[in-house]
């Protein structure tokens, strides 16, 4: 899961958002930091997402306070969603890494770090999932999903479709390649 890239420098790697993330990476950067760890990079590529909550708790070690996201929904009501209990590591340097698999959490987390001008984020434009959905079972077995609302950054980028671009872009014909190039310029940063 976690670990040193350099003498000083922290590697956590994000999958998924689940029930457990929050507490999983607030785990390794304590873990990191006792092996003098002084600066993180956090890996978002392939993340297609997950829970909102999970989002939410991720971003709040990063962030002291504010504004994390707000989704607007099909009747213009605006729902916002702020930081909890912030600010854990919000003092320690970070860089993101995204690409064009990163999408619905991973996003909202990117633009929202990337809003408060606390990150640094690298890689390729994200996948553009900023929506959220409903499953309405059907009768014939088979399922229906419905979105209700749209997410946006916190100073009100569209996330839906346009996905994110990252403040270095790195792209490479070979995925294998562009991986490489982007984790050595985050190390660089």
């Amino acid at each position: 899961f976690a670990t040193m890239l350099d003498d000083d420098i922290g590697y956590v790697p994000l999958q998924v958002f689940s029930e457990t993330s929050g507490r999983e990476v607030r785990d390794a950067i304590e873990t990191l930091r006792g092996q003098g760890m002084q600066s993180l990079v956090l890996d978002l590529r392939n993340n297609p997402g997950g829970f909102l909550s999970a989002t939410v708790a991720v971003t709040s070690y990063f962030l002291e306070e504010g504004l994390i996201t707000y989704e607007v929904n099909g009747r213009g009501r605006r729902k916002d969603h702020y930081v909890k209990n912030g600010g854990l590591f919000s003092q320690l340097p970070l860089i993101v890494l995204v690409n064009q698999f990163s999408a619905s959490g991973s996003e909202v987390l990117a633009g929202a770090l990337q809003d408060h001008n606390r990150a640094t984020v690298i890689g390729t434009t994200t996948f553009g999932k900023g929506s959220v959905n409903i499953l309405r079972p059907l009768s014939n077995g088979g399922g229906l999903y419905i979105t209700i609302a749209y997410w946006y950054t916190p100073l009100g980028r569209v996330i839906q479709a346009d996905g994110l671009t990252p403040d270095i872009e790195i792209e490479s014909r070979d995925p294998r390649d562009a991986d490489v190039q982007q984790l050595r310029r985050a190390i660089e940063e």
